[in-house]
């Protein structure tokens, strides 16, 4: 199986349970991410308290590296931590033995990530980065990147100046060493705040590119022939290319982690199986996070 190296966010996922009506008052886009400050996360915990779901370690590319891990491989992850009791909360939900966590401690707290859930399922994200705008390139382990098959990122880390100087550091060492390298688009709001930096990434001969229907048209431009394309449709499934996967139709309780899941079980298998069975055993994956409460099997 792969060894896949990842850095990103890491956030300890807040789920709340909220209706339509609740959402539409927070005036945040149904689907979207946005941030919020450390005043706005202390109103919310207060007013949402008795609606919380769950607290779980999360962040995306943290989220795919865990799948990957469930398929056998070797997964390593760069962040920045706060020194208090979420960084304790991240590094023990994090704690399998295919998957190591390299870490520095920020000054500031831990980040969070409110995940509001509606009935339908479907997740609407708020994030207070904090002590993630602290990731740096003395935050990866250039030894271990070096000797991995792939590097993975995505577009939450590079909005941030510091997160763009590592990944600039991150690329440099992937392309000396000659990882395959995969970049997720993360959220269209986001894209549309960071098309400078997102489209340098672009540029950088990305091998893999990974996102929605809608936040990969708004590229398409931008992607150069050379590079493969991973298409998730939401509920109707995947397109890898021009192979495409239906999903089974289930009963969704909540697509918190289902795409971070696609991604991660698709790197762990594509080396290994033929394109059509990778996309495939992905597919299934995802659809299985669907099925639970949290954004991981």
């Amino acid at each position: 199986m792969a060894k896949i190296y990842g850095f990103g966010n890491a956030l300890i996922d807040i789920e709340v349970s909220i209706s339509e009506e609740e959402l539409r008052a927070l005036n945040i886009k149904k689907g979207s991410m946005v941030h919020i400050s450390s005043e706005q996360q202390k109103i919310w915990l207060s007013q949402f308290k008795n609606k919380i779901l769950s607290k779980e370690p999360g962040g995306s590319i943290a989220n795919s590296l865990q799948a990957a891990s469930t398929q056998g491989s070797i997964c390593l992850f760069s962040c920045s931590l706060g020194k208090d009791q979420e960084n304790n909360i991240f590094m023990e939900g994090f704690s399998e033995n295919s998957f190591e966590v390299f870490h520095q401690n920020s000054a500031n707290p831990t980040g969070v990530c409110f995940i509001f859930v509606t009935p339908d399922g479907e997740r609407t994200m708020a994030s207070n980065l904090s002590a993630n705008e602290d990731l740096k390139p003395n935050c990866l382990n250039l030894e271990e990147l070096s000797k991995s098959d792939w590097l993975l990122f995505d577009a939450f880390s590079v909005c941030t100046p510091n997160g763009l100087k590592t990944a600039k550091e991150a690329l440099r060492v992937a392309k000396q060493n000659k990882l395959k390298i995969a970049f997720g688009l993360a959220d269209i709001n986001l894209i549309q705040t960071n098309l400078t930096e997102i489209k340098w990434v672009l540029g950088e001969s990305i091998d893999l590119l990974f996102g929605n229907k809608k936040e990969i048209n708004l590229l398409n431009e931008n992607i150069k022939p050379n590079c493969d394309v991973l298409c998730s449709y939401g509920a109707n499934g995947c397109r890898y290319n021009q192979i495409q996967v239906k999903a089974e139709e289930v009963s969704i309780v909540n697509t918190n982690g289902a795409g971070d899941a696609l991604i991660g079980v698709f790197l762990s298998h594509l080396d290994s199986l033929d394109n059509e069975r990778a996309l495939r055993e992905a597919v299934i994956y995802a659809t299985k996070v669907c099925l639970v409460g949290g954004p991981r099997l």
